[in-house]
Parts: structure tokens; C-alpha cells; sequence
């Protein structure tokens, strides 16, 4: 028998390998560790048995890399019989005679367990009376004119690193797919996922440790490299951290198009986070 864990990045993993503990800084080893990382990380254990596995998962916490990185793995093995066990308020199990069933089944389990709620993101634009004239995003709004020429775009790049600080993201448009794509990531953001962040520059920005979350922000993402017009707007999310479960996140969404000296237009973007913004009051 061998055991190994697919991670949130869909990487391969010995069940003991210490780097990978290590990584998030757990107290645990051996088995515990694998059931921590699965109950609390969004990693899938399999446990391989020649022409037998099983799959162990929490389908609401498996990211979109991860089951990429399963699904890869299981038409590899093409075991003949695969026990899938699932934990949900339970555990439950489940004997699959058939890879391509089991694929199926596991991605109905993740889909059904990780569809977003209709109010869990919720934005709407920054009054212009919400911002200071006088602060680095005050100017942005009020020269954007000026400052998104080619020769203000080093103005403006001063600006949106002094409004976000190492809280910020570099997007840039694919020549491939037209998806956009990681490019660079200040410090502060997904600090806890250092070995998402590893492996996330190059992939699409959708592909987040929330995948609802990580599709929900490519759209605004694309709308502005459409518009090319900076989005100023509160945003109050409710996102489904592999760490800590659903948490509620408020913040000013602060993307900006940006030209490179090559001419080519990229998206700086990030958070300013401000618990005072609510949007769910009237709710029902």
C-alpha cells in the first residue's frame, strides 16, 4: 500500500513528507497530519492498493488545481475499484467499480458542496464624497485621465502601491486563452497559502483556494480590462478559506489598468480592507 496527498495546487505529495508539513507549520505526523490536511487544508489523501485506492476528501474545501490534480492521477492508475469517502457532517463512503464513474462522482460531490450562495459577494461602487481628495486614491480617481497616458503611467503605478501597499496583484492577459494570469503578488496577500502562492504565478486568476470567490473576481477583473477604467467599489464577501471555513471579508476593491513600456495593458489590483463596510444590512 502507499499513500500519498494532492495538495490545493494539485502537486503530488508523499503522506510523510516533512517539507510539506513543515510548509504549514503543522504539529502533526504520519496519519494525522493526512487527516488534518484533509479535514482543514482542502487536500485529497489516496490511498493506493495495487488495482484498488481510496479516495479521502471534504468536497466544500477541494480546489478546481487539486481535482485537476486527482482526476490526472486516477486516469493514471486506472484502479478497478475505487472507495470514495467523503466528509461532510459526517463521513461518508461510497464503493465505485469504475474510474470514470468515480470521476464523475467526486466532481458532483465538490460542485454540489461548493456552489456559492446568491449574497455571498456582494460590491458596489466607491462614491466619489467616500474618497479623500487628498489621498493616493483620491488622486488616482481625479487625474485617471492624465495619469493612464503612457507618460503618467509611472504616476500611477506610485499611486496604487502607495494606496495598496505589498497588499496588491499583478494580472496580465494571456496570448493563448485571453484568460487572465498571475503575474506577481505583494507579500501580504494569501500569506497563509505560501505554497498555493509558490505555484499560482502563471494560472489563472480564477483559481483561488475559494474557487466561487476566484471566479467571481476574474469577472471584475475583466470588466475593467474591458472598460480600461479603474474600479473603486466596497466589496463584502463571504469566502470558504481550506483553512478556517466561511469568513466574511470587507474591503475597497482597488484594480487599475496599467500600461506596460511595451504598450501592453496589465491590471494592478488588490484590497483595502475596512471593517466598517457592511452591505447586508436589509438582508434577508
Amino acid at each position: 500500500m502507499s499513500l500519498l496527498l494532492i495538495d490545493d495546487a494539485g502537486l503530488e505529495w508523499p503522506a510523510t513528507s516533512r517539507k510539506l508539513r513543515e510548509a504549514f507549520g503543522s504539529p502533526y505526523s504520519g496519519s494525522e497530519f493526512v487527516d488534518y490536511a484533509i479535514a482543514n487544508l482542502g487536500f485529497v489523501g489516496i490511498d493506493n492498493y495495487g488495482a484498488s485506492c481510496q479516495l479521502r476528501l471534504r468536497p466544500s474545501l477541494v480546489s478546481e488545481a487539486c481535482w485537476r490534480g486527482v482526476s490526472k492521477w486516477l486516469r493514471r492508475a486506472r484502479s478497478e475499484r475505487v472507495v470514495v469517502s467523503w466528509l461532510g457532517s459526517g463521513w461518508s463512503y461510497e464503493l465505485i467499480r469504475s474510474t470514470d464513474v468515480a470521476l464523475r462522482r467526486v466532481e458532483n460531490l465538490i460542485t454540489s458542496t461548493t456552489t456559492a450562495r446568491p449574497d455571498d459577494f456582494l460590491s458596489r461602487p466607491l462614491g466619489l464624497d467616500e474618497i479623500s481628495p487628498l489621498s493616493a486614491l483620491g488622486q488616482i480617481v481625479r487625474d485617471w485621465a492624465n495619469l493612464s497616458t503612457p507618460s503618467g503611467q509611472g504616476k500611477l503605478r506610485q499611486l496604487v502601491e502607495a494606496t495598496l501597499g505589498d497588499r496588491y496583484v499583478l494580472v496580465e492577459k494571456s496570448s493563448d486563452d485571453g484568460r487572465l494570469m498571475f503575474q506577481e503578488f505583494g507579500q501580504g496577500l494569501f500569506a497563509p497559502y505560501e505554497t498555493w502562492r509558490s505555484c499560482a504565478i502563471g494560472a489563472p486568476i480564477e483559481e483561488q483556494p475559494d474557487r466561487n470567490y476566484g471566479r467571481w473576481v476574474a469577472t471584475a477583473y475583466q470588466e475593467v480590462l474591458i472598460a480600461n477604467q479603474p474600479r473603486i467599489a466596497k466589496v463584502d464577501a463571504i469566502v470558504r478559506w481550506p483553512h478556517a471555513g466561511r469568513a466574511r471579508m470587507r474591503y475597497k476593491q482597488v484594480i487599475v489598468p496599467i500600461l506596460t513600456s511595451a504598450g501592453q495593458r496589465t491590471l494592478l489590483g488588490g484590497p483595502i480592507f475596512d471593517n466598517q463596510i457592511d452591505l447586508r444590512v436589509g438582508l434577508g
